[in-house]
């Protein structure tokens, strides 16, 4: 049975230490069993740039727990799931960051980069997510909001997860697509 939690960030700005939001959802064999959003204040200052893409505003944030506030409800809502982020990469490099920034443990986790998982397994002119979503036409609104984006990860991820006979299979031909946190 395929087990994993979906990720996102949302970054006030450029840098890998600004995550201002955060969402995710727990999959459990077919089902969606729970989802986890918070504003996170990320301590410093929100590009125009950034806020034009997710709308999130230092207002929006000013009242909102700091990363290291956030992040023992994150790890308790992981669990041991492997995690999955559509462009893992920056997502991951948000939370190894944000860890190193407020000298925070980090932990032992696994995760997997569902961009990855769709170029290894279906054909398309591109592998953004709001495109991934068309390819299963699927509805997809509120793109750049963190719970929405990895909504959206996770029903692509179930979907890309049908080619093979479980996500440990996945796992086990890709070992090089399988990474873990601690460095």
């Amino acid at each position: 049975m395929n087990k994993f939690v979906a990720l996102d960030f949302e970054t006030a700005n450029r840098s890998r230490v600004s995550a201002c939001s955060i969402g995710m959802v727990k999959i459990d064999g077919q089902l969606m069993t729970e989802e986890f959003y918070t504003l996170i204040n990320p301590e410093t200052y929100f590009s125009e740039g950034n806020i034009r893409v997710h709308g999130i505003t230092y207002d929006d944030t000013k009242q909102s727990p700091i990363f290291s506030e956030v992040f023992p409800y994150m790890m308790d809502f992981i669990g041991n799931y492997p995690v999955v982020a559509h462009n893992a990469r920056f997502d991951m490099n948000v939370l190894y960051h944000s860890l190193l920034k407020y000298e925070l443990d980090i932990p032992e986790m696994t995760y997997f980069d569902s961009v990855l998982l769709a170029r290894q397994t279906i054909k398309n002119d591109s592998y953004s997510l709001d495109n991934l979503m068309r390819y299963y036409n699927i509805t997809f609104n509120n793109h750049h909001n963190a719970l929405a984006d990895a909504k959206a990860c996770a029903m692509i991820t179930y979907r890309l997860l049908q080619s093979y006979s479980s996500l440990d299979d996945y796992l086990n031909l890709n070992k090089k697509y399988l990474h873990r946190l601690k460095y």
